[in-house]
């Protein structure tokens, strides 16, 4: 990544461009592990979750699908208005959605299904749409992202590649998680991924901001946000093959909050 690296506006996203360069091809390595982690954490459970958040979905409905088989009800919340008719095409199964079946097909073999059809990968991504709920708008910059009647409304939430993607400072990630994790009840449960040291990340030929954050900064951020000591897991994985998209690494977290 260039030292010269201009952050661009987010008048220049195209939802269109994400998914080529990151999804529309294979499930890349850093998803390959996103996936699994979230996977793994929900079996851990070993139970439904009523009602549940997927913050910040982006255009993308891989954690969604992932989730689904694990929760009574799923809510999506994004800032741009293009990623949300993206997440209601595909939710209305209308024919120009995007395709994600080789994600929900990496899903069912993370859960085990050594053999699985065509079929089966349909019912997955019906079963998703049956879940889905709500497909709201949102601001993580604002106290009550969703309005002060969901505070600590939710059981489970679930946040990948977001909060810090909305600004290279710090402090306003900081600021965002706080806002965030107000929505999930005390007890509730959370799996969340970042993008490692990055400044910045290209989509198109536009570079959007990254909070260059690290593990540390991370796991800090989660203990403030009300995560539960006992309970918090943050690991990182390398993926090299990201450098020239402007990072090398994940980081993966998961826990609980304090009752």
């Amino acid at each position: 990544m260039s030292a010269t690296l201009s952050i661009s506006p987010w008048e220049s996203w195209h939802p269109a461009s994400y998914f080529e360069d990151y999804f529309g091809r294979h499930v890349a390595p850093d998803e390959q592990a996103a996936i699994r982690f979230q996977v793994e954490f929900l079996q851990r459970k070993k139970h439904k979750f009523a009602h549940a958040l997927e913050y910040g979905c982006g255009p993308t409905l891989m954690r969604a699908i992932a989730a689904s088989d694990y929760v009574e009800s799923l809510d999506m919340a994004e800032w741009l208005e293009d990623n949300l008719q993206q997440i209601s095409r595909w939710a209305a199964n209308e024919p120009e959605a995007d395709d994600w079946s080789p994600f929900t097909e990496y899903i069912l073999s993370c859960e085990g299904r050594d053999m699985f059809s065509h079929a089966d990968v349909l019912a997955r991504e019906q079963q998703t749409r049956r879940v889905l709920s709500e497909i709201m708008q949102t601001n993580a910059h604002d106290r009550f992202p969703l309005g002060k009647q969901r505070l600590a409304s939710y059981d489970l939430l679930i946040s990948s590649f977001c909060l810090d993607c909305l600004s290279p400072c710090k402090d306003t990630w900081r600021k965002c998680m706080r806002n965030v994790f107000g929505l999930l009840k005390p007890g509730g449960s959370f799996t969340m991924m970042a993008l490692r040291d990055c400044k910045g990340y290209l989509v198109g030929d536009h570079w959007f901001p990254g909070a260059n954050i690290s593990r540390m900064d991370l796991e800090s951020a989660l203990l403030l946000c009300g995560a539960d000591p006992a309970t918090l897991k943050v690991t990182e994985c390398d993926v090299p093959d990201h450098a020239n998209q402007g990072y090398q690494g994940i980081l993966l977290a998961c826990g609980e909050t304090l009752v």
